[in-house]
């Protein structure tokens, strides 16, 4: 007890004590600052460097996986899908995906997305890679435009990127025939481009297809280009042969588009992107657009058309200068006579027949009717009997006088040569018909049974053998003739021929006249002697000559 009131009561005299509370931080707080510290950076950097979230919308999510799916440019991953759902009306799903931190940028309102997958189409295979990889979903960034984040994927991957090099162009035709995406274009047998895609017009009058030229090679787009299809074998019966062309052993099989400027004219300048072109058929309906002028005329037919068609060709003197567009028929039932008019499309240019300047196109028309310039039908195919229709100038056909309909000139046409020729036929016929056949039968056979009677009578006969005798005759009088009377005759002429020959040698230069005149004298008439008695007994006895010297003993 005392020990406590000596330690209760403060010694006298000393200063009382001040307590002071003394606040430090303690050691142990300093660690799970630092952990909040670390958080927060963690937070910031993972916050920083995370980038953009896409959401892309397609049918179908075919292939892709969240979490495992990627996005992928030029063999890069730039992405990376993190979650697949569907829409709330189940039509399409929506696949959202987050992007690298730079690639924002290239999220714009261009920006094309679709799922890479192995495809066959006609202009090779793609994809194969992913058989082992997976699918994944690519990508064609663009530059500019108002950035975005929702995207409307792409059902199909494109045939060509913004990455390449080129131009694409629009082509019009009537159908899709044997072409499909990625099938090739060529120029001059180079393949230079393919079809990127095709569709119906809105109206569904034409097709519209998509094309890709690669550079350089679209320099060679101008405005007069002429665009055809280059599938299957073009044959072509030429005067050198059978010709078969094509564009390439793979356009027989997927078909392929050609183009060349077909023109005479100046090609012009490049077109601008997208421009429209029109797909021709074949090379021939694309080289016969290059003629710009058209002229429409009918052409008058009275007799059958069997085995003309719309589409033949109008031709002039071998060489085409049109076709036919279309075939009609117009009947006056009063007198039951029927015209066929056959609407043709002329090429002017392609028919250069001399113009005055200054002249009017139908006073050149006329002078053409009245110079006989006629249409006329012909046999084009022996095996199908197809026909075209021959224009050319028929100096003897009568004259007409010139008449239009809607402005359209009216050819007259002159009856076919195989035509022409069954008429003559049939004119002989009638000719033949009208003849008395059976007067001239009665005739005719009188005039067989006298000749029959002639023949088979006695006087021919007693005729044939006595002109047997008399040329038996004859025939020993020419053999008389020749072995007794030739002989002399032919040795009175060697005797002459040797007077003359001595006669000569008289009369030369160097001849010894004075010797031998009064020989030769002598000689002569010797032979003047013998030629006179040779005369004389000719003149006693001229059956001489014929029997010889035995004939004049008798």
């Amino acid at each position: 007890m005392a020990e406590q009131r000596e330690e209760s009561f403060p010694i006298a005299g000393a200063a009382a004590p001040v307590l002071r509370s003394r606040r430090t931080l303690s050691i142990v707080w300093i660690v799970p600052l630092v952990a909040v510290l670390i958080g927060i950076w963690l937070v910031y950097k993972t916050v920083s460097e995370k980038g953009p979230e896409i959401t892309i919308t397609f049918k179908s999510a075919e292939g892709l996986e969240a979490g495992k799916t990627k996005i992928n440019y030029k063999d890069v991953d730039i992405g990376k899908v993190t979650a697949i759902r569907l829409s709330e009306d189940l039509s399409h799903v929506t696949v959202t995906a987050e992007m690298v931190p730079d690639a924002g940028r290239y999220l714009t309102e261009e920006t094309r997305f679709w799922v890479v997958r192995p495809q066959i189409t006609a202009g090779g295979v793609s994809g194969l890679g992913t058989l082992l990889s997976g699918a994944f979903i690519g990508i064609e960034p663009a530059i500019g435009g108002t950035p975005r984040r929702h995207f409307d994927g792409l059902e199909r991957q494109p045939m060509v990127t913004g990455e390449t090099a080129g131009s694409r162009y629009i082509l019009a035709a009537s159908r899709l025939g044997s072409l499909n995406r990625g099938s090739p274009i060529y120029f001059r047998q180079i393949r230079v481009g393919q079809v990127v895609d095709y569709q119906l017009e809105p109206a569904g009058d034409n097709v519209e297809i998509q094309i890709f030229i690669e550079a350089p090679y679209n320099q060679f787009v101008r405005h007069n280009t002429s665009f055809w299809l280059a599938s299957g074998l073009d044959f072509n019966l030429t005067a050198n042969g059978l010709r078969v062309d094509t564009e390439s052993a793979m356009s027989l099989l997927i078909g392929g588009i050609a183009f060349a400027n077909l023109t005479s004219r100046e090609p012009g300048e490049e077109v601008e992107e997208n421009a429209l072109f029109t797909l021709f058929e074949t090379y021939e309906d694309a080289n016969k657009d290059r003629y710009t002028r058209k002229r429409d005329a009918i052409v008058e037919f009275h007799g059958t058309v069997r085995g003309l068609s719309i589409g033949a060709p109008v031709e002039f003197r071998g060489m085409r200068v049109g076709e036919v567009v279309d075939i009609g028929m117009v009947g006056n039932f009063d007198t039951f006579e029927f015209t066929i008019p056959v609407r043709v499309r002329l090429e002017p240019e392609r028919l250069p027949l001399p113009m005055t300047e200054g002249q009017p196109l139908r006073e050149r028309e006329q002078r053409m009717l009245a110079a006989g310039f006629r249409a006329q039908l012909a046999t084009g195919n022996l095996l199908t009997g197809q026909l075209f229709i021959d224009l050319d100038f028929h100096p003897d056909a009568l004259p007409v006088e010139s008449r239009y309909q809607n402005g359209m000139p009216i050819i007259p046409s002159v009856p076919p040569s195989t035509q022409a020729s069954l008429d003559s036929v049939t004119r002989f016929v009638k000719r033949l018909d009208q003849m008395p056949l059976d007067v001239i039968g009665r005739d005719l056979e009188h005039s067989l049974a006298g000749l029959e009677r002639l023949i088979n009578g006695p006087d021919l006969r007693n005729t044939v053998a006595a002109s047997g005798r008399v040329m038996s005759a004859l025939e020993s009088t020419s053999q008389s003739l020749t072995s007794n009377t030739l002989p002399a005759l032919n040795e009175t002429l060697t005797g002459m021929q040797l007077v003359l020959q001595d006669l000569d040698q008289w009369v030369s230069a160097d001849a010894p006249l004075q010797g031998d005149v009064r020989e030769t004298l002598q000689e002569l008439a010797k032979a003047a002697r013998a030629v006179r008695e040779l005369a004389d007994a000719l003149e006693r006895h001229p059956e001489a000559l014929l029997q010889g010297k035995g004939g004049e003993g008798q």
